[in-house]
């Protein structure tokens, strides 16, 4: 067996891996750098407003502040717990680069962290409408009426225990407010009087003991 031939290729392996390994932590390092030299260049700022919602353009959201309008862009959960009009927000954002926008009302800026939100006091508007569907749970636990148009309208919390059953047919004359104003983004949101028979609050009666 040749000793020498073998020592030799153990030693070029050796020599390969670590090669390898040099060049992954040299590229590692240019793009840790080349994130923080783009970050400088884009810096973080806070913005509070209003979000606000507008008709144009099939709908578009945006925040109304004291040095002007941002629209937003970021992650789902994010936009969804900004969505949600009339709500006060102090947001830390930073620049959108190469994102246009399609209603052109605001600035784009990306959500870097939600830091408050706070409902800010407004009356929806309230619409009159027969609604006649199917009902249904999603997984997250929304109780809604998909009628045969397929439209969702979400049945605002507390639901009366009558409206709690899968497949129940709803069909009656509803109040009923934009589906931003609920927590399931639907295409409405039915609210229930606190009248209705089963949402009344039962007294409890005298022990006789």
């Amino acid at each position: 067996m040749n000793y020498l031939s073998s020592d030799f290729a153990l030693h070029a392996d050796k020599s390969t891996v670590i090669s390898g390994m040099k060049n992954l932590l040299i590229v590692l390092l240019l793009a840790s750098a080349a994130t923080a030299f783009a970050q400088k260049g884009n810096p973080e700022f806070t913005i509070m407003g209003i979000m606000q919602h507008s008709n144009l353009e099939g709908g578009c959201w945006y925040v109304d502040t004291r040095n002007g309008k941002y629209e937003l862009t970021g992650s789902p959960a994010d936009l969804a717990t900004c969505k949600v009009e009339g709500r006060q927000l102090t947001l830390k954002v930073r620049q959108a680069k190469m994102m246009a926008s399609t209603c052109m009302v605001g600035k784009m800026v990306q959500i870097v962290e939600v830091l408050d939100t706070a409902f800010h006091p407004h009356n929806p508007p309230v619409n009159k409408m027969k609604i006649t569907g199917i009902i249904h749970r999603t997984k997250s636990g929304c109780w809604y009426v998909l009628t045969s148009k397929k439209k969702k309208y979400e049945i605002q919390a507390p639901v009366p225990g009558k409206y709690m059953k899968v497949g129940k047919r709803y069909n009656r004359l509803s109040l009923v407010i934009p589906g931003n104003e609920g927590m399931c983004n639907m295409n409405g949101v039915i609210t229930i009087s606190q009248l209705e028979s089963d949402m009344k609050i039962i007294p409890k009666q005298n022990d006789p003991r």
